[in-house]
């Protein structure tokens, strides 16, 4: 490959792939079983997308590739109220990306929770691009990978190799900082929301140290953990985490950490989940103009759970309601009645799209949006940073988002 003899595409792809492993003092290429790639959601980073552009040219993936979602729902993308000449440019953007993610071969998942299509099992080898998704790979199922970029994640989906370094290595793996989490949390009780405090505090102090939980429930789910992955990495170049009795790399304290003894130790208690609850909240004012959940992807259990807190309410008419989710959960919410109760409601479960992206601007501008709520820390930074303060936010649990949509005004803590 690195001698053109399967094509100068894939030359270019294996000479990026030489580059990074010499950066990185790797020994040796390795096999990876799957890719997740991901082109800029805009047109802003031009150069950056010529460099992908021309490691697709005349070639097709060689693993199993998934990819990131769009910035708006294309097949809805009439129902969400912006103006005809910003619709025109996203659909530019998005059918050019669609075009060439179906010429090289990329599954098109459109999906920022990509980790149920294919089986993942721990020690796996894989190339996956976006922070939150390559952390949950490394947390939850044990499986390996380095935050990818865009285009050495696209490098690998056409080679199926990559350089041995950092998080594909055991020695980088282990554990390093110990976070308590403080049992008068009751943390058998924590909402997404909480979750999300939690990790978004443990990144504030760890820079690119692997924190290690002690203290969450047994029963916690993969919903709650990729809320944390979103949130942590937000903070901290850390591209996992180990949570004591739950996930694969850490049945005990003692093996999070390889044998040795935690560098540091923190505690998080009320202090400290108020503390976080209040970064993330911007806003002021009571009225509330857009609930957005679903970043990362909602699953069929946060949607089954927005439909039984909507059932037989309605938004209220100054409202909108938008939840991302994939394209194959929202066919199961379907089947399950979930989508008519939701949307009949009044709200819009929409697909294929990073939702965070559909409430920044240019997209928040058009619609007029000036305060939202939100279960996600991403989007409520993001929003007002963006927008340079002219959107604000409101964050807290999936209960208070659902009564603000339906209330017209933020009520929760």
């Amino acid at each position: 490959m690195l001698n053109g003899e399967h094509g100068s595409a894939v030359q270019k792809a294996m000479e990026l792939l030489v580059k990074v492993g010499n950066a990185y003092g790797a020994e040796r290429m390795i096999d990876v079983t799957q890719s997740y790639v991901a082109f800029p959601l805009s047109e802003e980073n031009q150069s950056f997308s010529d460099i992908i552009y021309a490691l697709t040219e005349n070639v097709t993936v060689k693993i199993p590739t998934t990819n990131l979602p769009l910035p708006l729902d294309l097949q809805r993308i009439n129902e969400l109220g912006l103006p005809e000449s910003v619709i025109e440019t996203a659909q530019k953007i998005m059918l050019q990306r669609m075009e060439i993610y179906r010429r090289i071969g990329v599954i098109p998942s459109y999906t920022c929770d990509p980790h149920f299509l294919y089986y993942l099992r721990k020690g796996e080898h894989v190339a996956f691009t976006e922070t939150n998704v390559a952390m949950l790979t490394n947390s939850w199922f044990g499986s390996r990978t380095n935050i990818e970029g865009m285009s050495t994640a696209m490098a690998s989906a056409i080679t199926g190799k990559t350089p041995e370094y950092g998080l594909h290595l055991q020695e980088n793996r282990y554990g390093q900082v110990l976070i308590e989490v403080s049992a008068d949390l009751e943390t058998e009780r924590f909402d997404y929301a909480d979750y999300v405090a939690l990790a978004h505090w443990t990144g504030k102090i760890l820079f690119d140290q692997i924190a290690v939980y002690n203290g969450l429930p047994k029963n916690i789910r993969p919903d709650h953990v990729k809320y944390m992955c979103a949130s942590q990495i937000y903070n901290s170049a850390a591209g996992m985490f180990h949570i004591v009795g739950v996930t694969p790399e850490a049945p005990t304290l003692e093996a999070a950490f390889g044998g040795k003894k935690p560098a540091q130790r923190f505690i998080f208690g009320r202090k400290e989940r108020a503390e976080a609850y209040e970064e993330f909240c911007s806003a002021t004012e009571k009225k509330v103009d857009m609930v957005v959940v679903g970043c990362p992807h909602c699953s069929l259990n946060e949607i089954s759970e927005i439909a039984q807190l909507l059932n037989g309410r309605k938004i209220n008419k100054d409202v909108r309601l938008w939840i991302g989710t994939s394209l194959h959960t929202r066919a199961l919410a379907e089947r399950m009645g979930l989508v008519d109760i939701t949307e009949g409601a009044g709200g819009l479960i929409l697909t294929d799209v990073c939702i965070r992206a559909a409430v920044l601007p240019p997209y928040s501008e058009a619609l007029g949006v000036r305060v939202l709520a939100t279960t996600s820390g991403s989007i409520a930074q993001n929003a007002y940073r963006r927008s340079k303060g002219k959107t604000t936010a409101w964050f807290g649990s999936m209960e208070d988002c659902i009564d603000a949509s339906v209330k017209g005004k933020w009520e929760g803590r």
